[in-house]
């Protein structure tokens, strides 16, 4: 009988295009946030230690900004979740989960790309955010500046599954320092900001990134980036293989650690007051998360 029921699940499973994988998750979260070492090493690197006012970064912690943001809300609206690494993605555990969070989550090895590739592929959930899998396409074709083994010919990336063709032009930032959401959509996962916005505009305020995709009748929403006349889309849906890819251009979470200390052990107060400013954007974190949950 018990086996009956198991021949049952698979083929449910396996109709439904989820990941066999997926069997054993049962018992389990669904969701999985990466907590790459890679990327805290590229932080490491890149964003200097807290020391006011030359810095308001927390060094190789500044990374933990933005998965931190993603557990918050997690946490708060009572979705499971798990914590994963590189090694977990690398040694197949990534088959436990339907979904995985990579909050701007610069630098993975080329064999970590290749596995979330194929798993998005055999039908996972992706929700990816700002600078996940660019790093090495835009400041760093020869991986000198990781512990990462020369990576030959470099990756392409894996922007290539929201259908972004890369190009040298790549932050708002010499356009303007922060830039702002325009909602198009109020569906999936900007339904619950209906009746919360100001002419449509979810409040951002920092650094995003400008897709140049063709694939504008699945965006949620685009960048209000003065002096740049292009669209640029904010909140992109795709289709890859039997998989799903949400994209979002810019980092909510990172307002979300901003507003609420996050990591709580590592403060470096920069003066500014963040109360309140996450609120709409945590909105569209919870409903991205339970869209995709649900897809």
């Amino acid at each position: 009988m018990k086996l009956k029921k198991i021949c049952l699940l698979l083929t449910f499973i396996i109709a439904a295009g989820l990941p066999q994988g997926l069997l054993w998750a049962q018992t389990g979260p669904a969701v999985a946030i990466l907590d790459s070492a890679n990327t805290r090493h590229y932080f490491e690197r890149n964003y200097p230690s807290c020391s006011p006012p030359g810095s308001y970064y927390l060094g190789a912690d500044e990374y933990q900004r933005y998965f931190r943001g993603w557990e918050y809300v997690l946490y708060g609206n009572s979705i499971p979740y798990t914590i994963i690494t590189d090694s977990d993605i690398e040694n197949g555990r990534l088959d436990n989960f339907l979904l995985l969070i990579l909050s701007n989550t610069a630098s993975l090895s080329d064999s970590e790309e290749h596995v979330i590739e194929r798993w998005v592929r055999s039908g996972g959930r992706l929700l990816a955010t700002f600078g996940s899998g660019y790093k090495d396409v835009v400041t760093d074709l020869r991986q000198l500046d990781d512990r990462l083994k020369l990576q030959s010919g470099g990756t392409s990336g894996l922007h290539s599954l929201w259908h972004d063709p890369f190009s040298k032009l790549f932050t708002t930032m010499p356009f303007a320092p922060g830039v702002n959401v325009l909602i198009s959509s109020y569906a999936g996962p900007t339904a619950g900001l209906s009746g919360k916005l100001n002419n449509n505009v979810l409040p951002y305020g920092a650094a995003a990134n400008l897709l140049i995709s063709g694939n504008l009748a699945n965006a949620y929403g685009y960048l209000i980036v003065p002096n740049y006349t292009k669209t640029a889309p904010a909140i992109l849906l795709t289709d890859a293989g039997r998989g799903t890819v949400l994209y979002f251009a810019f980092a909510p979470e990172y307002l979300v650690s901003k507003e609420f200390d996050l990591p709580s052990s590592l403060q470096c107060p920069d003066g500014q007051n963040w109360s309140g400013r996450s609120t709409q954007l945590r909105i569209v974190m919870r409903d991205a998360v339970r869209f995709l949950l649900n897809q």
